[in-house]
């Protein structure tokens, strides 16, 4: 039996979500057009692939015996592509690299773009600026090969409940994409010099009770915010959201006020952090990472050999 690898990366698709209107955006096609493309499939394999009602949408039980061997399958018609692409000598298409403004000055992000820049002038290289969770779509929907992004991988359900929440929700990316991680960061709080808390090399949690501490804002994203925020209130501290409550705000609203700030670590906020100490929690590894990412999949060509350099680099 002939098969459609369209279809196929539908089904796929769509697999992944369990939702036709965000698998329609990441295969750039109308919803009607993908309910068709699975209809076909569906009508040809002569199986039920998914489970559908009014409210959601699930696997079938054939569907999910299916999906490792369409995902193999997927797999290995990119492997092909890429032999073809270096058959016909190496890479050409160019190489989009996300990365949200914010990666700008960190130092991973510095040494891996430099160095590609210096080892393969020969490969086509374009960095887009964004935000992540633009970035998030367009890296699905293969408008960009490789991404670098800050912030905890999570579950689709939970990243669609998260954005529910807040449409604008930023450091939280799906955990089903293929990931090198090469920081992690522990959240600590910056805290003036003058303050007590800034005796301790780790602030006892007992030590919070009473204290006035910024923190971060709801774009951030729950799986990022709530464990803190449960830690804070616990310990009896009085959490504060700035108004203006990203990451480097927060940090900048608890220099000014002199007042302890939530830090993730990846930021420098001042010019020299002589007036302001970094400090972790006891007890407390609630931790983002720094991740290059790339859609599900074998990567073919330029981002074939740039994500074997960064590998080089940071394994």
């Amino acid at each position: 039996m002939d098969l459609d690898l369209k279809a196929l990366k539908c089904f796929v698709i769509v697999a992944e979500e369990l939702n036709f209107s965000r698998a329609a955006a990441r295969v750039n096609l109308s919803q009607p057009a993908l309910s068709s493309q699975i209809r076909m499939l569906e009508t040809r394999l002569g199986l039920t692939l998914f489970d559908r009602t009014t409210r959601q949408v699930a696997l079938s039980e054939a569907g999910a015996t299916l999906l490792p061997a369409a995902r193999g399958l997927m797999a290995g018609s990119a492997a092909v592509q890429s032999v073809i692409e270096s058959l016909r000598g190496g890479p050409t298409r160019k190489l989009s690299f996300g990365g949200a403004f914010y990666t700008i000055d960190i130092p991973e992000r510095v040494r891996m773009l430099e160095s590609f820049f210096k080892d393969h002038p020969d490969v086509p290289l374009d960095v887009v600026p964004a935000w992540q969770r633009d970035i998030v779509q367009d890296l699905q929907k293969g408008v960009i090969d490789v991404a670098l992004f800050i912030g905890l991988p999570v579950a689709r359900a939970r990243l669609a409940r998260e954005t529910a929440l807040d449409p604008n929700v930023e450091i939280v990316f799906p955990d089903d994409l293929p990931r090198l991680v090469l920081r992690r960061e522990t959240m600590t709080l910056l805290i003036p010099r003058e303050s007590a808390l800034a005796r301790h090399d780790v602030v006892p949690r007992a030590a919070l009770r009473g204290e006035r501490i910024a923190l971060l804002g709801p774009g951030h994203g729950e799986t990022v915010i709530a464990p803190i925020r449960s830690l804070l209130e616990t310990a009896g501290a009085v959490p504060i959201t700035p108004p203006e409550g990203h990451a480097i705000g927060v940090e900048r609203y608890g220099r000014q006020f002199r007042i302890p700030a939530v830090s993730l670590g990846w930021f420098q906020t001042g010019p020299a952090d002589d007036d302001m100490v970094r400090r972790p929690i006891a007890d407390f590894d609630h931790a983002t990472e720094l991740a290059l990412v790339h859609a599900p999949g074998v990567l073919t060509g330029a981002a074939a050999v740039f994500w074997r350099h960064v590998t080089g680099l940071f394994e």
